[in-house]
């Protein structure tokens, strides 16, 4: 691997990268490149990938010595790193720390007191909401140690909340439900009962816990009473455009419409988006057929991919990917042609696709050096539902240039529906970012091994 080539592999989280650092002698003129991954947040989107924080472990444990990278990891841990980075260096360093590094169980451990006494003291949380995910993924590892650490990080909220006067400054639901998972839901909540009668500050915790139980079952009970009409989606629509992010409010009263909506009421909203003039208003109401197929003609549709308003553009697509139509294909592969990777018309063909369509495909990625993750995900989708023994050049360049190594496991998975998946790429994705790619290439391997060992 060129210089180049092998940092591009490990910031996507390629195995190849890793790879490359357990076969190549000469190592080492990559270690600048990995301690600087190791400084920087080099995930795509840590909601659905997760952080790096194993995947770079995995590339340090190369190098003859580690001391470089652990202590300045730990140097900024013990700083205030944009949450992300935050999430990346608690992983790696976690790592260590199962590993019997001290240090980085100690750098673990002063992160965890430094938290615990500046959270409730904070005046607002726009930087600590993440911090207290932090505080709580901290008490998660703790429980390893045992019940003796689960009751200590209970009296240690129950401080917290006492201290701050309310229970703002921690989040405690996702650990209590490892504590329940670790240890028995009964002998969790038994101790936490018995405790609130004899200590104040477990009572503050039992407290704030019974408090946040009750909001969800209030949220969960005015959800589902509330009636969300035609006239209120065109309502909330309007009302939405003008804010910074105008699809949150929509697309929560599209679930709750949707849910319980008679076919009347669906094709009422239909005519409501053809008949509305303003187009970003259309846009929000035609989001509210996402996933869902549009019971009128398409033909005004099939003019909104052409707009040029490009929110509008992306509406209409979303709606029409759940259409089978040829107007719909031959509309996407126009557009292909002539937009290439900027066109957004690859999910068109989800429900579209022939055979031919796949040099037209290639032609639109095969120069770019990037590929989208709405890209990774529409080819991905089409190469699901699809089988094309010639798709492995477009799956490929997906699989090395898209930016989410979430969908890059969809890519795996769409190289093996589709028969042409090789040991080649088994090998790296054993050593993927992905948790979920490095299992599945180790099941993939394991049945091979076992296929071969049949034969003799």
């Amino acid at each position: 691997m060129t210089i180049k080539t092998f940092s591009h592999a490990l910031r996507r989280g390629l195995g190849s990268a890793i790879i490359e650092l357990q076969t190549n002698p000469n190592r080492e003129q990559y270690k600048n490149i990995v301690l600087r991954c190791c400084l920087n947040d080099i995930a795509y989107d840590t909601q659905t990938e997760g952080s790096r924080g194993y995947y770079l472990y995995t590339a340090i444990k190369t190098f003859d010595d580690s001391k470089i990278f652990l202590d300045k990891m730990i140097e900024k841990f013990g700083k205030r790193p944009y949450w992300r980075l935050s999430e990346q260096l608690f992983n790696t360093l976690n790592c260590f720390a199962n590993d019997g590094s001290e240090a980085a169980r100690e750098a673990l451990e002063n992160k965890y007191d430094e938290l615990k006494k500046r959270l409730p003291m904070m005046r607002n949380y726009n930087h600590g909401i993440y911090e207290r995910e932090q505080l709580e993924s901290l008490m998660i590892r703790k429980l390893d140690g045992g019940f003796k650490a689960f009751k200590q990080c209970v009296n240690d909220m129950g401080e917290m909340i006492v201290r701050r006067g309310n229970s703002d400054c921690l989040w405690h639901d996702w650990f209590l439900y490892n504590a329940k998972e670790k240890f028995g839901e009964k002998r969790v909540n038994d101790y936490i009962d018995e405790m609130s009668k004899k200590s104040d500050v477990v009572k503050a915790l039992s407290d704030a816990i019974k408090a946040y139980k009750l909001l969800k079952e209030q949220h969960k009970f005015t959800e589902s009473q509330e009636k969300v009409t035609v006239d209120m989606l065109v309502k909330v629509a309007k009302n939405s455009v003008s804010e910074e992010y105008p699809r949150g409010a929509i697309m929560r009263y599209r679930h709750m419409f949707m849910k319980n909506a008679s076919e009347t009421e669906i094709l009422k909203l239909a005519n409501a988006v053809l008949q509305e003039k303003d187009d970003d208003v259309k846009e929000l109401l035609l989001r509210c057929f996402w996933r869902r197929p549009f019971p009128l003609d398409i033909t005004p549709l099939l003019q909104y991919v052409q707009s040029d308003n490009e929110l509008l553009e992306e509406a209409a697509i979303s709606t029409l990917e759940e259409t089978k139509d040829k107007r719909i294909h031959d509309i996407a592969i126009k557009l292909l042609k002539e937009k290439g990777i900027k066109s957004l018309t690859f999910g068109l063909l989800k429900k579209n696709y022939i055979k031919s369509d796949d040099e037209v495909i290639f032609t639109a990625i095969k120069k770019s050096g990037n590929i989208p993750q709405h890209i990774q995900a529409d080819i991905n989708d089409i190469y699901t539902h699809h089988r094309s023994a010639s798709a492995f050049p477009i799956l490929l360049r997906v699989y090395q240039k898209g930016e989410c190594s979430h969908c890059r496991y969809d890519t795996v998975r769409a190289m093996r529906h589709c028969g042409v998946l090789p040991d080649a790429i088994i090998e790296e994705c054993l050593y993927d970012s992905y948790d979920e790619t490095r299992k599945m290439a180790q099941r993939i391997k394991s049945r091979k091994d076992k296929d071969v060992k049949k034969c003799f």
